[in-house]
């Protein structure tokens, strides 16, 4: 399935990107009382980053994912969790009406028509049901970030990070769809590989559509900046907004 942004060429490095907080997803959970009785539906699932701690924790998982590259990964990271994949979007995901009872967006709420996707998950969602987005974002506020963000910004002065970095509050409020938006965040540390995170900026599709032919020089000046250690600890925070719909 064709869509705006093409994680073709990205799929094969998407793993090595930070896995979401255990402490957010569960909290998630907890809030909106989750339990094996009912359906999750991840939308934009590319290789299962957010379904698989769904699946581990026994949870019904329809994992809808465009991209043919990222889903053959995903299918093959779930093979032994009972995942179920279906080809689709944020704006179609091709599920019936009133059919599953959440509906999560995991580093995807920003690469689609937001106001049609949320229209489309108010189809989806049965009554009482919910609706929750999710990014990680690195602190850039960390010396050594700092240091990637400076070769970033070398390359491209006019760097954005787009709506993954800006809250949602706003749209799904205008939506009229969805009541009294709650915000949840966690900070975490993951010590990565020199070699994981290269290949996690090898992933990073809003950076390369903006380096254009500069992605590969970027690549090579962060890998320079962070090979004479082995390890890196890498400081994260998940953060979710989610809401019941109306």
């Amino acid at each position: 399935m064709k869509t705006k942004w093409d994680y073709s060429e990205r799929a094969a490095t998407y793993d090595k990107r930070a896995n979401y907080s255990d402490l957010a997803i569960n909290q998630l959970l907890e809030d909106l009382k989750v339990s094996d009785e009912h359906l999750i539906a991840d939308i934009g699932a590319g290789t299962g980053k957010l379904s698989i701690p769904l699946l581990k924790k026994n949870l019904n998982v329809i994992c809808v994912e465009p991209n043919k590259n990222m889903r053959e990964i995903g299918i093959s990271n779930t093979e032994s969790l009972n995942a179920s994949w279906i080809e689709g979007t944020g704006e179609k995901t091709t599920l019936d009406d009133n059919s599953v009872d959440f509906v999560f967006f995991g580093s995807s709420f920003n690469v689609l028509d937001q106001d049609k996707a949320l229209h489309e998950t108010k189809r989806i969602l049965k009554k009482n049901g919910a609706f929750a987005c999710m990014w990680n974002h690195r602190d850039l506020s960390d010396t050594k970030q700092k240091k990637i963000e400076n070769i970033i910004k070398k390359f491209i002065p006019e760097y954005n990070y787009g709506k993954r970095r800006e809250s949602p509050i706003d749209t799904i409020n205008e939506s009229s769809l969805f009541s009294n938006v709650q915000r949840i965040e966690k900070s975490f540390i993951v010590k990565m590989s020199t070699k994981d995170i290269v290949k996690a900026w090898e992933s990073h599709e809003t950076l390369a559509r903006q380096a254009k032919n500069d992605f590969k020089k970027i690549i090579i000046e962060i890998k320079k900046l962070l090979e004479n250690d082995n390890f890196h600890d890498v400081p994260y925070s998940t953060k979710i907004w989610y809401a019941h719909l109306i």
